[in-house]
C-alpha cells in the first residue's frame, strides 16, 4: 500500500540542484543538510522507507553532504526516538564533543533524536531504523548514553547478528507479505534489545499508539467520501475533544484529512505511483472527493495550480508531499 512505503523516483528530476533539494526535505524530520556547490547528487540517490508499524526501516544512498541536527528541530518537533544506523558504503564523519570519529563500512551508529548532531559524508550508503523510546525494554537502560557512538558489527556477536538481519530484511522486504514483515519487525526489536545493556527508559505511550492507529487508518481508507471526525470517532470509540488534540498540530482532524487527500491526489497525478494516467474526475474520486469541482478548488487552493496542469515537472512538488508523510511518522511512530 502507498501508505507504508516511500521511495521517490529522484532520477526522474532533471536538475542536480532540484534533486538534492527534493533529497534534503524528505529527510528534513531528521538532519538538515547541506552540500558543496561543486558536489553532484547523481541520479542515482535513493530513499527507500518501509513503515513497519512499530519502526520504520530505511535505505538510502546520497551524494557528499553535511547534515545537523539543531537545537530548533528537537523542539518543534518533540519525537523520543532512536535512529540506528549500518554503514554499508563510504566513510560519515561523527563531530562529537570529545572529537571527530569515523564510521566505516560495517559500523554501526546511534543517534538519540532528542540530541544535537553534527556530521559530514562522502558518497554513502546506510540501513537505518526509527525506533520510538518506548519499544527499548525497560531492562535495556537509557539509549541516550550511546548517543553518537559507533560500534563495530565485526566485534560484538549481537551487532554482527543485528547487521546480518538487517541486510537480509532489506532483500526480504521487497516480497514479503504482511505476517512475515510482522516477524521480521519483531526479530529486529529484540536483537536491537538484546544488543544494548539493561537499565532503565521510558514506557509505552498509548496516546501515541492511538495516533499511529488513527492516521494508518485515515492512509488506507482516503478514497471514502464520509472520512472524518464522525467516521473516526465511531472507528476508535474517541469523543471529539482527545480525537482534536491528538491532531492539534495539524490544525484539526478535517484540515489533517485533507491535506493527505490532496496529497495522494499530487502523488496520482505526477505518476509517482506509476499508475496509469488518470482523468481529474477520477483522481477526485479516488481521493475522496464526490465532485471534480470541489476537488479542483481545494487542489489550487493548497498547491496554486489547476490539477488539469500537473504533470512530471511537479514530481518535485510530490517528494515534498512524500516528506510531510515520513514527518508525520516519525511523530506518531
Amino acid at each position: 500500500m502507498l501508505s507504508k512505503l516511500i521511495s521517490p523516483a529522484f532520477s526522474d528530476i532533471e536538475s542536480d540542484h532540484a534533486r538534492f533539494d527534493a533529497w534534503r526535505g524528505l529527510l528534513s524530520s531528521l538532519f538538515i543538510a547541506e552540500k558543496n556547490p561543486e558536489t553532484i547528487f547523481s541520479r542515482e540517490i535513493f530513499v527507500r522507507c518501509h513503515n513497519l508499524d512499530r519502526l520504520l526501516f530505511f535505505e538510502q544512498s546520497a551524494g557528499a553532504h553535511r547534515a545537523e541536527r539543531s537545537q530548533s528541530q528537537i523542539t518543534t518537533q518533540g519525537i523520543d526516538h532512536i535512529l540506528l544506523g549500518l554503514q554499508t558504503v563510504g566513510v560519515t564523519r561523527l563531530m562529537r564533543p570529545d572529537g571527530d570519529a569515523a564510521i566505516q563500512p560495517g559500523d554501526f551508529f546511534v543517534f538519540d533524536l532528542a540530541q544535537q548532531f553534527r556530521l559530514m559524508s562522502e558518497s554513502m550508503s546506510s540501513i537505518h531504523v526509527c525506533i520510538p523510546r518506548r519499544r527499548f525494554e525497560r531492562q535495556v537502560g537509557k539509549m541516550s548514553a550511546y548517543h553518537m557512538q559507533i560500534f563495530a558489527s565485526s566485534g560484538d556477536p549481537l551487532f554482527r547478528l543485528m547487521a546480518d538481519h538487517l541486510l537480509n530484511m532489506r532483500a526480504c522486504l521487497a516480497c514479503a507479505e504482511a505476517e512475515q514483515r510482522t516477524y521480521l519487525t519483531a526479530a529486529a526489536l529484540a536483537i536491537c534489545n538484546a544488543a544494548f545493556t539493561p537499565c532503565d527508559d521510558s514506557a509505552y505511550n498509548h496516546p501515541s499508539a492511538t495516533a499511529i492507529q488513527i492516521r494508518q487508518f485515515i492512509e488506507d481508507n482516503i478514497q471514502r467520501p464520509d472520512l472524518g471526525i464522525d467516521l473516526l470517532r465511531e472507528r476508535f470509540g474517541l469523543s471529539r475533544t482527545p480525537l482534536y488534540n491528538l491532531f492539534e498540530a495539524d490544525g484539526g482532524v478535517a484540515s489533517y484529512i485533507r491535506n493527505r487527500r490532496l496529497a495522494r491526489a499530487m502523488l496520482i497525478l505526477t505518476g509517482v505511483e506509476r499508475g496509469p494516467q488518470q482523468r481529474v474526475s477520477s483522481v477526485a474520486y479516488a481521493c475522496g472527493y464526490q465532485s471534480e469541482k470541489m476537488f479542483s478548488r481545494a487542489f489550487r487552493r493548497r498547491y496554486s495550480v489547476n490539477p488539469r496542469d500537473v504533470n512530471k515537472t511537479f514530481r518535485t512538488v510530490a517528494v515534498q508531499e512524500k516528506g510531510a508523510l515520513l514527518a508525520s511518522w516519525i511523530q506518531n511512530l
